[in-house]
């Protein structure tokens, strides 16, 4: 495990570095906020804004690896994009976050009633048990000791043989996202802030020291073994995502469109979705 520290271009005209430890709000307004919105007046117009790119990635695993007639559990669902698309599909789906968010009274008009838990995944427990439970892009803001704690009560709420699905958010921690992450980004940003300086332009960028972290596939694996998880298998998906957190590499694409299959081939290598799938035992 190593801390992932994200840079973000803005428009400051400084170097900033951010080391607050982020809550509810902060997530919400990174993810474009909570509240209800234009988008919200019927089922089309809320699929057609909101589900596509990794929500569709997403939601297409969700629907193969599992059983539409099971209990499950989404932990940290946000406004539910995913989960309402399950949920459109039949699909018995629990959602869940540290607060409740606002859009969900406006939510149950458009798709109907669903159930949505106020659950600190590291602190409560709740008497019901699902068949499944499912986390996507949460788990690399834990540090060890909440990791452990998340398996733990994840653990005591699947029932048995219960499914356990995960996406830790970004790449694998390995040479090639140390390199491309923690070096090539950091150099890349520091010449795109001189350069604006000399062409006067209001150019910044923020270091986020708290942003999470990255693991190793078989960290994550022996977590989860030590909590009584048996591993089945990894899907991976999105081989642009992370390449395309650099300025050049996108100028690159939207010039040369052709160049999108290169550095797909290229990213196969940090791919930014991975699907973790394991069984309570």
């Amino acid at each position: 495990m190593k801390k992932w520290n994200k840079i973000i271009i803005d428009r400051s005209n400084k170097i900033t570095k951010v080391n607050k430890l982020k809550n509810f709000k902060d997530f919400s307004e990174e993810m474009g906020g909570y509240d209800v919105n234009e988008y919200y007046k019927n089922k089309k117009s809320f699929f057609e804004f909101y589900f596509r790119g990794r929500y569709i990635i997403w939601s297409n695993y969700l629907k193969s690896n599992i059983n539409p007639i099971t209990k499950t559990l989404s932990i940290a669902s946000g406004k539910g994009i995913n989960e309402l698309a399950l949920i459109s599909n039949n699909f018995d789906i629990t959602c869940s976050d540290l607060e409740i968010p606002q859009c969900y009274e406006t939510s149950k008009k458009l798709f109907g009633h669903f159930n949505y838990l106020k659950l600190n995944i590291l602190k409560d427990n709740i008497s019901i048990e699902f068949d499944n439970i499912y986390s996507i892009s949460t788990c690399y803001i834990f540090s060890d000791q909440n990791l452990e704690k998340f398996f733990i009560n994840v653990h005591k709420m699947l029932k048995k043989n219960g499914i356990l699905i995960l996406d830790f958010g970004g790449s694998e921690d390995n040479l090639t996202s140390f390199f491309f992450i923690d070096i090539y980004l950091v150099i890349e940003a520091y010449l795109v802030y001189y350069l604006s300086k000399i062409n006067n332009k209001k150019i910044g960028f923020k270091f986020d020291n708290n942003f999470g972290y990255k693991r190793k596939n078989r960290e994550i694996k022996k977590f989860a073994k030590k909590f009584g998880f048996e591993f089945i298998d990894i899907k991976e998906y999105d081989y642009l995502t992370e390449l395309q957190r650099s300025i050049l590499i996108r100028k690159i694409i939207e010039y040369f469109p052709f160049s999108k299959k290169v550095f797909a081939s290229l990213g196969k290598m940090i791919p930014y979705i991975r699907m973790l799938k394991f069984k309570k035992i």
